[in-house]
């Protein structure tokens, strides 16, 4: 088994699992799916078998070789062998847009982070995501206003996604066997999602906050607002950052962009 350990790469062997993540990508001849990490193809063919087309990526050069070599014969794959993260993911898909767009990836671990804020952070339109992730990140990418385990990148995928968890996987279901559990989280738009530029301003919002994630809202804007105006506008001055819904985001930022003027 070629060792991509390194990588963040744990490849998926337990084909019962890879069915039921193409069960949950409810895959069409009408999609153009987005692959993240080729790996050893096992995904990548089945995908191919389904869907319209493919795109997947993968960074090492030597995986790239033997799995693009291996699955030649399916004229509907292409195989990039480059980082995801610098993708200019507008310009890639512009000749696919008759298609809808999903992602179906297991996610390198060491990178799903920058992963899924590049995934938001772009204006495509996707039709649905599903996510094999590791179980701990998993769980802070679901977790509700108020956990603990919430971080920035809960708001902003929530804001833009309906988050689920489908399943989890023991690490016995790869190889090599990665110390940790993982899972699969479907997500799918959100009717009248926010625009980029609203997106790109709630993520700088939510990372300077939550650098400050034990005090409160009105103590760590105090710099920049008097906490008399914010609690004038009715906003919960006394929650914390992982304790904001989304509706309470989507008004701070009103109300910071209004003080800016």
């Amino acid at each position: 088994m070629y060792d991509a350990v390194k990588l963040g790469q744990n490849f998926l062997v337990n084909i019962s699992i890879l069915e039921k993540i193409i069960e949950c990508s409810e895959l069409t001849k009408d999609d153009c799916v987005i692959e993240v990490g080729t790996g050893l193809g096992s995904l990548t063919e089945r995908l191919a078998q389904i869907s319209g087309e493919v795109l997947t990526y993968e960074i090492d050069p030597i995986l790239y070789q033997r799995t693009s070599k291996k699955l030649s014969y399916y004229s509907n794959i292409k195989f990039f062998n480059q980082d995801f993260l610098e993708v200019d993911l507008l310009q890639t898909l512009t000749p696919f847009s008759k298609y809808s767009f999903k992602i179906v990836a297991n996610i390198p671990y060491n990178v799903s982070t920058a992963i899924l804020y590049k995934i938001v952070q772009t204006s495509i339109p996707w039709k649905m995501l599903v996510l094999m992730v590791q179980k701990e990140f998993g769980q802070k990418i679901i977790a509700s206003p108020g956990e603990k385990k919430r971080v920035p990148l809960s708001v902003i995928f929530q804001m833009r996604f309906q988050v689920q968890q489908r399943f989890e996987i023991s690490r016995g279901s790869f190889r090599p066997m990665p110390r940790v559990e993982s899972m699969v989280l479907q997500c799918l738009p959100r009717s009248g999602s926010l625009n980029i530029e609203s997106i790109n301003r709630i993520v700088d919002l939510a990372q300077y906050l939550f650098k400050q994630k034990r005090k409160k809202i009105s103590n760590i804007l105090k710099p920049i607002i008097d906490p008399a105006i914010l609690n004038a506008t009715g906003f919960p001055i006394i929650k914390r950052p992982e304790d904001l819904t989304h509706l309470e985001w989507l008004k701070l930022m009103e109300i910071l962009s209004k003080t800016k003027e």
